[in-house]
């Protein structure tokens, strides 16, 4: 099975969602807020513990990030990607 965990850093929501790109299947999806004025890691935790709350604790083999954000958000989260 090859997992992957693909991740959005909007300015409203952090979204994550993961895949078994074998089965061809979303495995899961969560959402929380973004954590614009402090640190993005902050709201990135909160939504994974939210998916892992579904579907346990992963192991994937890849990451994947991107920015749907405009302004600061959208620099810092390039520098994570």
């Amino acid at each position: 099975m090859s997992k992957y965990l693909l991740v959005d850093f909007g300015s409203t929501y952090t979204k994550l969602t993961a895949v078994d790109t074998n089965e061809e299947k979303i495995l899961a999806t969560s959402v929380s807020f973004s954590t614009v004025d402090s640190d993005i890691e902050v709201g990135f935790n909160k939504t994974l513990k939210k998916l892992e709350n579904k579907i346990g604790i992963q192991t994937y083999d890849k990451t994947i990030a991107c920015s749907s954000a405009a302004g600061g958000l959208k620099m810092a989260a390039i520098g994570i990607v």
